[in-house]
């Protein structure tokens, strides 16, 4: 299609929004016209379009449209005419035009008369975008967008511009990722580069933020509540209900995990059913629109994805699956370091999370050197000694406050979001009062009031409110371990009674082990979760916290002496210590399971919602001991990025990364160079061990292509290669077992 026909089909097409009738090209009065509406038996609109850009070509279209007129006049029949310029007509064209009653636009004047895309585009990019705020300010976050990529499921990355282009090319693409991984940074981004390309793709973005649409039903709901929201009038949002089913409208969908709380010990279908009905009027958005779309929510808040694309109105073969990282890449990690200018020597294992890094920042010299060296390279014992330095610093610039008392008020809000429907908050300003004094015992006053609007960790929900929430999962989640380790050490008779929704994830069920093992306390915590089970008690959450955290100790074996736990709801819980015994989970929760190398003594989970099983990549895999669960993921290891962080030795990753590629992916049969491929620091005394024993034991096959060797399939053995993928270190297989006894020299 050539850039005039292109023009033209759109003109016509922004006529048929701007007056809901057919628009087509035809003739009138014996003469041919660009675009030609039948308003109703007595009124025509007639459109002209020129490219050139003359005076003379206007005066011959008017002329040839007052002759039409004229015409159709002594017909009863009134034509109300449009010429249509691909440029900006001079003052001179819209006054010969305007002396016969013709209207001579821009074509971007043309469009606007449909919707104002420009000023929608000023007054959104003004606005919030979901989380995406200055923690301090609680405007919209003006920082510099640090570019990322976001993981797709082979193995690939997208970026922001893609997602946009992909948009542009009518691609429907859902993003998943935690909160604050950046999926509401990568809208603002998506929605500025489809705002800027608008004039040349004639494609208009709609960033919704889906938590101001509670309740609504339809499309058309959404729609109107989204632009009343934004202050813009009637006209625009009329012309985008009516043509929000078109090509040239795509919605950016924010947060679809915010328009309904997910409250985890209800029966699972009733669950199912009350997301369905709470995403009513997104799937009736998203399923009639025609264009392209990015729509987002939080991993895991649906049983499948099935369920998700079910729920959404998509279809799944159509529609690309992205997720965001938690952290950083080590290239972006770089790129992140020097657009905020930060500038200091940071260790390889610190967490690449710019909340973290912001605050490491701020530190001095002397702090940083005391926070690393203290923290001996361990990911737990940094936390403690970050969250420290992190409290010690707020003092010094609120001298009012001592670090303890920071650290406690953190602690105390930090166990208030166990009670919160959205995870990190939000946290009323008469909550955080009302700590302040619990810890303090007095009232804060003007001084200790600006403390308490900037304490580390949390940040402004929005301009709106004074609320707050947690910014990072790093800081909340420990903090909750905490606060569950204090509550338990004092007995304090509230907790088995509390109504808690949101469990300690991994990194805080290791604070909490981190914290049992200093003070000596298992036995308390032990005596504690095999109480409140017997009693039944109702924060079955803090029983299973309990449990993951006392697991990570070093008790050699925690018998539950045949107790039945009913409706548990675990964050995460590890078998790889293989110390819990004689105990059945029944008709609970588990959003990560990690399995170990050997199955647990008397341990049944049974009629569970397993949201990832670690340990094993599908069904086939899963040990007889869990029966009859719902498994939404299992530990993918088909990928790259899988097979580096799944935590096996060298040497396995080299096996595993040989499988896959000779005996699932497609071929019959790799070059060595590629076995390994994209896998860092494989020392070739490794890959050759592992090489050496596939091929002299018959479970690889050899031939020579130009010198090199290619390494093929034994069918064979296919059956036990697929086993031992799916088992991973669960394998009792002999390939197994030799692979993992060759010595990791990396």
């Amino acid at each position: 299609m050539s850039n005039w026909e292109r023009l033209e089909e759109t003109v016509r097409q922004y006529a048929e929004y701007i007056w809901s009738r057919v628009a087509k090209a035809d003739r009138i009065g014996g003469v041919n016209f660009d675009c030609v509406l039948e308003i109703s038996a007595i009124e025509t609109i007639v459109i002209e379009i020129t490219e050139n850009r003359t005076l003379d070509k206007i005066r011959s279209d008017i002329s040839k449209i007052q002759s039409v007129r004229m015409s159709m006049m002594a017909k009863n029949i009134m034509v109300r005419p449009y010429i249509v310029c691909d440029f900006l007509p001079t003052q001179a064209m819209k006054d010969a035009g305007k002396e016969n009653y013709i209207e001579v636009v821009s074509f971007d004047d043309f469009r606007k008369m449909f919707f104002d895309f420009p000023t929608y585009s000023n007054v959104r990019s003004r606005k919030q975008f979901g989380s995406a705020i200055d923690p301090l300010t609680g405007e919209n976050d003006k920082t510099v967008y640090t570019p990322v990529g976001y993981e797709l499921e082979n193995d690939a990355e997208i970026d922001a511009a893609e997602i946009a282009q992909r948009i542009i090319n009518n691609e429907k693409i859902v993003l998943l990722g935690d909160y604050g991984t950046g999926k509401s940074r990568c809208f603002r981004e998506v929605f500025k580069i489809l705002s800027e390309r608008s004039s040349e793709t004639l494609i208009y973005p709609i960033a919704i933020d889906l938590k101001e649409t509670w309740g609504l039903e339809n499309a058309v709901e959404i729609i109107r509540r989204h632009f009343s929201n934004l202050g813009i009038g009637e006209k625009d949002t009329s012309s985008v209900i009516k043509a929000h089913n078109s090509k040239r409208l795509c919605f950016l969908l924010d947060g679809f995990d915010e328009i309904g709380s997910r409250p985890w010990s209800e029966d699972k279908k009733t669950l199912e059913l009350l997301r369905k009905h709470a995403l009513q009027g997104v799937k009736d958005l998203l399923s009639n629109s025609n264009a392209g779309c990015l729509v987002s929510g939080r991993d895991h808040y649906f049983n499948s994805n099935k369920e998700m694309y079910s729920a959404l109105g998509l279809q799944q073969k159509g529609t690309l699956l992205a997720r965001c990282k938690s952290e950083f890449s080590f290239d972006e990690f770089t790129k992140y370091l020097e657009i905020n200018d930060i500038n200091v020597a940071l260790p390889e294992w610190l967490p690449k999370k710019p909340l973290v890094l912001k605050t490491i920042a701020s530190l001095s010299t002397e702090q940083l050197s005391d926070l690393f060296d203290s923290s001996n390279g361990e990911e737990i014992e940094f936390w403690f000694r970050f969250i420290d330095a992190m409290c010690e610093r707020d003092s010094k610039i609120h001298a009012i406050l001592d670090p303890e008392t920071v650290k406690q008020v953190l602690i105390k809000l930090a166990s208030l979001t166990r009670t919160k429907a959205h995870n990190v908050g939000p946290l009323t300003e008469s909550e955080v009062v009302k700590v302040f004094h619990q810890v303090t015992g007095t009232y804060p006053n003007e001084q200790s009031t600006v403390m308490l609007q900037r304490l580390p960790g949390l940040g402004r929900v929005s301009s709106e409110t004074s609320d707050r929430n947690f910014v990072d999962g790093f800081i909340l989640d420990g903090l909750r371990a905490l606060d569950l380790s204090n509550k338990v050490q004092f007995s304090d008779k509230e907790l088995p009674d509390l109504k808690w929704l949101n469990p300690l994830q991994k990194l805080g069920s290791s604070v909490l082990a981190h914290d049992i093992r200093k003070n000596k306390s298992a036995n308390m915590f032990l005596s504690y979760s095999k109480r409140s089970i017997h009693r039944n008690k109702a924060n079955k959450i803090s029983i299973s916290d309990v449990i993951s955290s006392i697991s990570k100790t070093d008790i050699e074996k925690i018998d539950f002496e045949g107790v039945v736990f009913y409706e548990p709801h675990f964050g995460e819980l590890s078998f790889e210590r293989n110390n819990i015994c004689k105990i059945d989970f029944v008709g609970g929760v588990f959003e990560s399971i990690t399995l170990g190398k050997i199955n647990p003594t008397l341990v049944t989970i049974k009629d569970c919602l397993i949201e990832k099983m670690v340990g094993v990549s599908s069904s086939a895999g899963i040990p007889s001991w869990i029966i009859d669960c719902d498994i939404s993921a299992f530990e993918a290891i088909d990928t790259l990025t899988a097979i580096k962080s799944s935590g096996l030795s060298k040497p396995q990753t080299i096996l595993v990364s040989i499988l896959i590629k000779v005996y699932r992916q497609a071929g019959n049969g790799r070059l060595e160079h590629t076995l390994t491929k994209g896998l860092t620091h494989v020392d070739k005394r490794s890959l050759g061990q592992v090489l050496h024993y596939l091929v002299q034991n018959g479970y690889l096959d050899t031939s020579k292509d130009k010198g090199e060797t290619i390494y093929k399939p034994v069918r064979k053995v296919q059956g036990r290669i697929d086993k031992i993928l799916v088992e991973l270190d669960r394998s009792n297989d002999e390939i197994w077992q030799h692979i993992s006894g060759l010595t990791d020299i990396s």
